[in-house]
């Protein structure tokens, strides 16, 4: 038997939970007549709900999946830095960070082209390899401080 989907009560209360509020008013906000403490009570028991509690799980998984930052993103976005000419970044680009608008005109912000470099240099590997030297008298432990500079 197939389960049928939540219904547009439910969906709404799922919404007010994931937006961050507290469940009871969660509960209001979806339409239900419940009010105070009786509302409380009530979204407790529809947070139970197997269809309510399956809907949030797949909100909060797709939540997780959009937050999620990879190495390959983080990289993108350096190379963009690194390949945007200055003169393409405007206003609504997605590489401005900071607008200012004055009597001279508008000057925007965007990353720093060096600082993008030496990060994507640093998270590909291409840095020339550290050269340590080792007194043989020293422990395994002190040398390994000592290269992590602690």
């Amino acid at each position: 038997m197939m389960e049928r989907p939540i219904n547009d009560r439910m969906r709404i209360f799922c919404e007010g939970i994931m937006a961050g509020f507290p469940a009871g008013r969660a509960y209001e906000r979806a339409g239900y007549t419940a009010r105070g403490d009786s509302a409380d009570q009530a979204a407790s028991r529809l947070l139970g709900n197997v269809k309510v509690a399956r809907h949030l799980a797949s909100l909060r998984e797709a939540a997780v999946k959009k937050a999620e930052l990879t190495r390959d993103d983080l990289v993108g976005y350096l190379v963009d830095v690194l390949k945007t000419p200055v003169s393409e970044i405007g206003q609504g680009h997605r590489l401005a960070q900071k607008v200012k608008v004055d009597d001279t005109g508008m000057m925007i912000e965007m990353p720093g082209k060096l600082g993008a470099a030496k990060q994507l240099a640093e998270i590909m590997g291409w840095h020339k390899p550290q050269e340590v030297k080792v007194d043989v008298s020293e422990k395994l432990a002190e040398i390994v401080r000592r290269v992590r500079g602690k």
